[in-house]
């Protein structure tokens, strides 16, 4: 029973974050958008959480890190012009995400068989990266203004469309693609990138073998007991 419970618990992660990037695009030409982006955003944190249901320790400290991470960003939308509060909540989404990436990665990378929902994870896990470096690249410019050229505010939501152009631009570089149309300026700009750049290829790589590798083992346990 427990093991079908929580069969497709990583499905309905993927389907959340798939639904913020659909949502950000519109929800940013409206003067009260983030209250949308933060009602999808909501939807990855209680997915997340509930992927580390089966793991009680993980599972509090997810709890306890989303509690906090839903005050901060109930305190951006009470004070969205002030520095100190936007690198506060900027903070605490990029402590959460790589929780619950590292997290998810443990279920993904550990002995058993290959299974749909493990797939499901390890897409996941690839999408929250990108999104870390979001947010880790936000964080940057909340402290290091200029840190990045060609940045492009729109109205209403300055904020929102900063953070939407810096997460097209780390999905860009975890991909390595590189349009070349946002360059990191500053030093520790250029060496987050190369980081993130390094980290998308090596996370791909190491994930395709591991699920490989698990799957020929797998393969040849149950062809030995269908020998024996």
């Amino acid at each position: 029973m427990a093991a079908r419970e929580y069969r497709w618990r990583h499905l309905a992660l993927l389907i959340s974050i798939l639904l913020l990037f659909t949502v950000t695009p519109f929800a940013v030409t409206f003067r009260h958008g983030i209250l949308i982006v933060d009602i999808a955003a909501t939807t990855i944190l209680v997915a997340a959480t509930y992927a580390l249901s089966e793991r009680k320790h993980l599972f509090t400290i997810a709890i306890v890190l989303s509690v906090i991470t839903i005050l901060a960003a109930t305190l951006l939308l009470v004070f969205p012009q002030q520095a100190v509060v936007v690198i506060l909540e900027h903070g605490c989404v990029v402590v959460l995400i790589v929780f619950f990436s590292l997290s998810i990665l443990g279920y993904v990378l550990r002995t058993g068989r290959v299974t749909i929902d493990r797939i499901f994870a390890a897409v996941s896990v690839y999408l929250l990266i990108g999104f870390a470096w979001t947010f880790a690249y936000a964080f940057l410019e909340d402290i290091q203004p200029d840190a990045f050229t060609n940045l492009i505010e729109m109205s209403p939501n300055a904020n929102l469309a900063r953070v939407m152009e810096l997460r097209y631009f780390s999905f860009m570089t975890l991909t390595t693609v590189g349009y070349g149309d946002i360059l990191p300026r500053s030093t520790t700009a250029r060496t987050m990138a190369a980081l993130e750049a390094v980290t998308g290829q090596i996370y791909l790589a190491v994930l395709v073998a591991r699920l490989v590798g698990l799957h020929i083992v797998h393969s040849h346990i149950s062809q030995s007991r269908n020998k024996d």
